[in-house]
């Protein structure tokens, strides 16, 4: 019977991660490079989430171009994955995105950090279900990790 459940929990976190993929196209970038972020719905049902408008990137020290996002940036530390602060203080606007089964979008994405990095999306299945600030039942995608030097 335990056995049973170990395999349960084992399909179930298999299916989860399978509903949504998230492709990032190198293996390595540089501080600031242009990181091209694909969101793919491999499920059988639309999924939505939420993108943030109002965030910029840095190009250099001195320009900067709007990057819309849905994803957030973590970082590897000795002790697991710490949540970079990227995002805006004040100004930005959030509104919900849904893509249907097999459908993609690419939003285009730049990081100041050096290191282990990866992007996560906060994304739930079906229409969007009032608000962006709680969404309920809220699932979370993660890309693989990937280089920043």
């Amino acid at each position: 019977m335990n056995a049973r459940a170990v395999v349960l929990a084992f399909f179930c976190a298999l299916t989860a991660s399978a509903q949504v993929q998230m492709r990032i196209p190198s293996q390595r970038y540089k501080s600031h490079d242009r990181i091209n972020v694909e969101i793919v719905n491999a499920s059988a049902r639309d999924i939505s989430f939420c993108v943030e408008y109002g965030y910029v990137s840095y190009i250099d020290d001195n320009r900067t171009e709007a990057t819309p996002t849905p994803v957030y940036v973590q970082q590897k530390r000795e002790n697991g994955w710490d949540t970079l602060l990227t995002g805006p203080d004040v100004g930005s606007i959030r509104q919900s995105v849904t893509l249907g089964r097999g459908e993609s979008q690419t939003y285009p994405f730049r990081v100041n950090a050096h290191g282990e990095v990866r992007m996560v999306l906060d994304y739930w299945i079906g229409a969007p279900v009032g608000s962006c600030e709680y969404p309920k039942r809220r699932r979370t995608a993660k890309s693989r990790a990937f280089q920043i030097e």
